[in-house]
């Protein structure tokens, strides 16, 4: 595993956006120490590195469909 490559490569490489990384990440498709790594100072938002090999890998299996984040109970 090599987290070498930034959220902005990741997006470039991969042709999605920012948002869609992050419901990937929301749905618990891309999971941590997985395909991203938190790096640098903050834990509100702190810089990912991420291995894009496994990030495509994981794509590659699921198809196009992205899914959407899970509801928390109670909201609409």
């Amino acid at each position: 595993m090599a987290f070498s490559f930034t959220t902005g490569e990741v997006q470039a490489a991969l042709r999605v956006t920012k948002n869609t990384l992050t419901r990937l990440r929301a749905a618990e498709v891309l999971r941590p120490g997985v395909h991203f790594t938190a790096h640098g100072v903050g834990l509100r938002r702190p810089a990912l590195r991420w291995d894009l090999p496994a990030v495509e890998e994981t794509l590659a299996k699921r198809g196009k469909q992205i899914p959407r984040p899970k509801q928390e109970a109670g909201r609409a």
